[in-house]
């Protein structure tokens, strides 16, 4: 079966899905990423979605919609050789106000090289976590100590079932998303996979975002790096240089930093273009990749093992 008949395939399982979407509630929304989380269930067939309010049962038929506005694409729009008065023509306005010379309106614009405009991402079906994850939470600033990590952070690290990293794996054995690695490093003390970040559209470079997945499974976090990974990171901070330049993105305009406390707990760097700016790059949970390797490499091999570590702590609340 080719690439063109899978996706085929997957977007009407995804479409199939969505059509028996049963909306409960909305989990959290963010204005500056343009993003909403929606809570609900898949129904048991389309016929009974809109008619019958079955209950959410976690695990079972539990889902997580997750929309998200696109980032307009100049790319797309050139090539679709769409002039901007042509564009604004299509524009159908909804409100607008003026005051002096500025003036503000919302609106429609049905112009094809603008579609296709959101981004839909499915959970299902989702477990407690999965909802916990993206419900609207509190946020604390967390001075995690060598002792609170050993005695609370990794206790809770090592209770995590592999099922919770299965998908990371299903990556790097190529069950799924081999069409889209970027690179592979094989090695399996020193290799990893490049894929585009979920959160990337693959095509507005300037919003490039990749991800390194190592292939070890025995490093989970930035805890566990020592002066003996260098290879691992060094090799790493080169290749994702080779990777970028496949989308026009230069070395010196890549930022690379991972995450603490991550999101998933099975060591992973970010690759970003300079240019991306969001939450996840912020003091309290990015690491610059050349500070970690500089750490290790020039202050102390264990200085991951010893120091304090930071970071915005988040629990299960409302604003």
């Amino acid at each position: 079966m080719d690439s063109d008949t899978n996706n085929t395939t997957t977007l009407s399982e995804i479409e199939g899905l969505l059509q028996r979407f049963q909306f409960k509630e909305v989990l959290s929304d963010d204005t500056s990423s343009k993003t909403i989380w929606l809570l609900g269930i898949i129904a048991a067939t389309t016929s009974t979605a809109n008619i019958v309010d079955e209950p959410v049962v976690v695990g079972h038929n539990a889902a997580i919609v997750v929309l998200e506005r696109m980032a307009f694409s100049p790319l797309a729009i050139a090539e679709a050789g769409c002039s901007l008065p042509t564009l604004l023509d299509s524009v159908l306005l909804a409100t607008g106000e003026r005051n002096d010379v500025y003036a503000w309106a919302t609106g429609d614009a049905s112009v094809a090289a603008l579609k296709p405009d959101l981004r839909i991402a499915l959970t299902y079906p989702a477990t407690q976590k999965h909802i916990d994850k993206h419900r609207r939470q509190l946020r604390k600033w967390v001075s995690e100590t060598p002792e609170l990590y050993s005695r609370i952070t990794k206790s809770f690290i090592d209770s995590q079932p592999t099922s919770r990293v299965q998908w990371v794996h299903n990556i790097l054995s190529k069950q799924v998303e081999s069409e889209h690695i970027v690179f592979e490093d094989p090695d399996p003390d020193n290799g990893f996979i490049i894929v585009p970040d979920l959160k990337w559209d693959a095509t507005n470079t300037d919003n490039m975002y990749l991800v390194a997945i190592v292939h070890r499974r025995d490093l989970r976090s930035l805890r566990d790096l020592t002066s003996n990974h260098l290879p691992l990171l060094n090799n790493l901070r080169s290749k994702a240089a080779v990777a970028a330049k496949k989308y026009g993105v230069s070395s010196d305009q890549l930022r690379l930093y991972v995450h603490y406390q991550p999101s998933y707990y099975h060591l992973h760097v970010h690759i970003t273009n300079v240019l991306l700016e969001g939450k996840g790059m912020l003091a309290g949970r990015a690491h610059l990749l050349d500070s970690v390797i500089d750490n290790i490499g020039n202050i102390a091999s264990d200085y991951n093992q010893w120091t304090t570590i930071p970071y915005v702590g988040i629990t299960t609340g409302t604003r």
